[in-house]
């Protein structure tokens, strides 16, 4: 199985191939704020599951302290953010923004963490498995 996701304007694609490694939801103030939503939805695949990368992106590296080598790439005409890589937490892994697949048979998160900072009014997500924290924390 293949599948495509992109931004908001289609310039930017990631093609995998595969189901993800894992999907999971982070509810932390970090990525509510980097999202501009009630959490950040990532799914997981490995390097080589993913088969292309294209169009322009704009790259950001966050806080280099906490996720050494961490780099977001954004559309530069759109400013969508699609995919980055986290080395520290997830190496050899390409984490894509779940959105940016726009289906709605797209597996959901297997994996919620820092639920303490989660929005009272979202609720637990099927069979996802849940952290206060983050799992490696528990």
């Amino acid at each position: 199985m293949s599948r495509v996701a992109a931004c908001g304007c289609g310039a930017v694609r990631v093609s995998v191939k595969g189901d993800p490694q894992i999907c999971w939801v982070c509810h932390c103030d970090h990525c509510q704020r980097l999202s501009g939503s009630i959490g950040l939805f990532a799914a997981v695949f490995r390097d080589e599951d993913v088969t292309a990368i294209e169009g322009q992106t704009t790259t950001h590296r966050g806080n280099q302290e906490k996720w050494p080598g961490a780099e977001r790439y954004f559309c530069s005409k759109c400013g969508t953010s699609v995919h980055w890589i986290n080395p520290a937490a997830f190496p050899g892994m390409r984490l894509v923004a779940t959105g940016c697949f726009s289906d709605p048979e797209f597996p959901g998160p297997n994996l919620a963490m820092q639920t303490k900072y989660r929005h009272r009014w979202c609720g637990d997500f099927d069979g996802a498995d849940t952290f206060e924290g983050y799992p490696a924390q528990q």
